[in-house]
């Protein structure tokens, strides 16, 4: 936690070029461009400033601490009022290079870190509105500004955020038959670990755990993401509601297996090998890999193997690495699997990838916990829908796994979607929302 930062949000301190937050409010225009130290202040990001050696640098965790206080939300909404307030009294900015222009990149980066994408990007239009004719000329500038601004984290929040959603959502019902429940339509308290509504299961808690490790490690440790996933196990650390639950017998005996003798990767164990645990937690690897699809493949196979022993579970990770990656750059769904199909996989999978899933019924689809049959289920579950709330809702109605079953359809409809697009009352209903969306933004900074 960046105490320094706290002082300044929680305790009020003068930090920002002498001024308080609430005063930065109303600092004049002649302030506004004379001095340099408030800007890192008002929209503090994980960047050094060159300019400014004691600025803040925002880390995960405080800038989970900062997005989950209202009034920090509200202090931003008007501080970007008031730097547009700024930029449309002035004109010196609008030429081919000004230090506004570094500013403009730090606020879209800080607000689509500490609030959200759609607050980013009215900011960057209304630039764009009050350059007007001279807006060619700030090329260069828009390079950042268009990347910090685009679509692409958009949906890069909306499959982690869409992963936790689908978790909670099929949580009550998880294990119960098909047919024997109440269709679920929104967030329910109950199923097997007496959960509140809208807390979610293991799924979402190793994903943080992989999130969580990509982002410090900025690589995969394998050491490091079985540490995380014991600590999780052991301490509830990343949990909804400080209580691991839903571990499975796969990922019990891998863990003490790297306890005890230090393995990085599991052991064959039966059928449980094939189970579908590394594929619900698998989003974080394609938001870090966003770029680079290569990279995503070799990253979502050996994060598999860190706890699963299984070419199938391997190979059906990568299936959805790659879809996901295909999906945040604005692809079609039938076109990014069309060029998933294009890679050689294991018979089973090819076999079920070459179905023609959109004209298959409720009656073909399997939910239990092998890995091919989530895959397949949260596949129908997007193809057959046009919503995000429709797919991850008829993938948790399919019943017995039913939480990863959405979770799978949650990260492949939040990535479709976009996070934007993802109804309001699933997204305040969720238990650490805020803390979702943020650590996705921080994957969101690396560059394959």
């Amino acid at each position: 936690m960046n105490l320094r930062m706290r002082m300044f949000y929680d305790a009020n301190a003068p930090l920002a070029d002498g001024f308080r937050r609430k005063e930065l409010l109303s600092i004049s225009n002649e302030d506004f461009e004379s001095k340099h130290g408030f800007i890192q202040w008002a929209f503090p990001t994980p960047e050094s400033s060159n300019q400014v050696s004691d600025a803040p640098v925002l880390d995960l965790e405080t800038a989970v601490w900062l997005a989950e206080k209202p009034e920090v939300s509200t202090f931003l909404e008007a501080m970007t009022v008031r730097f547009l307030e700024f930029l449309s009294v002035n004109d010196h900015w609008k030429q081919k290079y000004n230090h506004n222009h570094l500013r403009i990149s730090r606020t879209i980066l800080s607000l689509r870190l500490l609030h959200s994408w759609e607050l980013a990007d009215w900011f960057y239009n209304k630039v764009k509105e009050f350059a007007g004719d001279s807006f060619p000329l700030m090329e260069e500038a828009d390079r950042y500004w268009a990347y910090y601004a685009s679509p692409v984290h958009d949906r890069i929040a909306g499959a982690f955020v869409g992963l936790a959603i689908g978790d909670a959502l099929g949580a009550p019902v998880e294990f119960a038959d098909r047919g024997t429940f109440e269709l679920v339509a929104s967030y329910r308290s109950g199923g097997r670990f007496n959960l509140p509504a809208g807390a979610w299961t293991d799924d979402t808690a190793m994903a943080l755990c992989l999130a969580q490790s990509l982002i410090e490690q900025k690589t995969l440790d394998n050491e490091d993401l079985l540490n995380r996933f014991c600590d999780w196990a052991e301490n509830g650390t990343n949990t909804s509601t400080g209580i691991a639950v839903g571990i499975g017998q796969n990922t019990l005996r891998v863990l003490g297996d790297f306890r005890r003798n230090g393995y990085l990767e599991a052991l064959p164990f039966g059928a449980k090998k094939d189970g579908n645990g590394s594929l619900m937690r698998l989003a974080p690897v394609s938001c870090f890999a966003k770029d680079n699809v290569e990279v995503a493949l070799a990253l979502a196979g050996r994060q598999s193997k860190a706890t699963h022993a299984s070419r199938h579970a391997e190979q059906c990770c990568q299936i959805l690495a790659e879809l996901l990656c295909h999906l945040f750059n604005g692809k079609p769904l039938m076109w990014a699997v069309e060029q998933v199909n294009n890679r050689p996989r294991n018979n089973e999978i090819s076999m079920m990838m070459l179905r023609n899933i959109v004209e298959e019924s409720e009656d073909d689809i399997q939910s239990g916990g092998y890995v091919i049959d989530t895959l397949h289920a949260a596949l129908w579950s997007n193809l057959t829908t046009d919503s995000f709330e429709n797919a991850v809702l008829r993938a948790c109605n399919l019943g017995d796994d039913a939480d990863t079953t959405a979770a799978v359809a949650g990260q492949i409809a939040g990535a479709k979607c976009g996070y934007s697009n993802i109804p309001r009352d699933l997204k305040d209903g969720l238990k650490d929302e805020r803390k979702l969306y943020v650590t996705s933004q921080f994957l969101s900074l690396s560059h394959y």
